[in-house]
């Protein structure tokens, strides 16, 4: 269908190289974080991205999301969450994906347990594995690098996000980044604009790309939040663990009943022979 190529497109629209170019350039490191540029343009995604993950990994742990839109001139539209909360001391990580009326949800703790919990409409079922895994330490690095390559940026003051201040690079290609533009309409008359929100101390916050033709409308937003104060352990663990550890005790037990049966018949059989043995001599 229509809306499942313009979600695809738009998933690329934020990992697909765009058009441009790059120097270096790196944080202020000084002044006043509302007003001094953590970066002189042109940008170097390559030093930010480096910036951020090494900031990223200080902290420890993180909450990453994409949120993705497509809507279109017909009146059809379609929605996409993914958020991954990662721990990268412990390796423990929740990936959650909300698409439609379904939920799916995985959890790998520290020791390496996972769980999945999938919810559609009023039925949820989990399972004592991931059906879809991730690799939580991927994600802290933003990728700016796959976009200062082939777009240059221009800045375009602060703003507050998750009650911090951002400094604003703005970049408009003049082509789609994506491969596959059948969802787009006329792809060469599309309105691209890609928005990157900096802290002072060159953490990509945010990333936004908007992508408008005339028969779509396209926005992905990205961002990083709670970065050293995430616990990825969703709420309903204990809720797996409790059904899985009374499904184990319910098979131990039907095994011991099953093995006393088996000994049961088995001492009645022999019983049996004995007492036909001593009434025949």
């Amino acid at each position: 269908m229509r809306y499942t190529k313009t979600i695809a497109a738009l998933c690329l629209v934020a990992l697909v190289t765009l058009a441009g170019c790059s120097a270096i350039s790196g944080p202020q490191g000084s002044g006043d974080a509302t007003t001094a540029q953590p970066y002189q343009t042109p940008l170097n995604g390559t030093q930010i991205d480096q910036q951020h993950a090494a900031a990223i990994h200080d902290a420890g742990n993180f909450t990453y999301s994409i949120q993705s839109n497509a809507s279109y001139a017909n009146g059809q539209s379609a929605s996409r969450l993914t958020t991954v909360r990662a721990n990268l001391d412990t390796n423990a990580y929740s990936l959650r994906v909300v698409q439609g009326v379904r939920d799916s949800q995985v959890y790998e703790g520290p020791d390496g347990e996972t769980y999945t919990r999938i919810t559609t409409g009023n039925r949820t079922v989990f399972a004592q594995s991931a059906l879809r895994s991730t690799n939580a330490s991927a994600y802290a690095s933003p990728g700016v690098a796959s976009i200062t390559e082939r777009a240059n940026f221009t800045y375009d003051g602060t703003t507050t996000f998750d009650n911090s201040t951002l400094h604003t690079y703005v970049a408009h290609p003049a082509t789609l980044p994506i491969a596959n533009t059948s969802a787009f309409g006329n792809a060469s008359e599309a309105n691209v604009t890609v928005r990157l929100g900096i802290t002072s101390d060159g953490v990509v916050k945010r990333q936004q790309f908007h992508v408008a033709t005339e028969q779509a409308a396209l926005d992905s937003t990205r961002t990083y939040t709670a970065v050293g104060s995430t616990d990825p352990t969703p709420v309903w663990l204990s809720q797996a663990e409790q059904q899985f550890a009374n499904e184990t005790a319910s098979n131990e037990t039907t095994t011991s009943t099953t093995a006393n049966e088996t000994t049961t018949t088995s001492e009645t059989t022999t019983n049996e022979t004995t007492a036909s043995t001593t009434t025949t001599a």
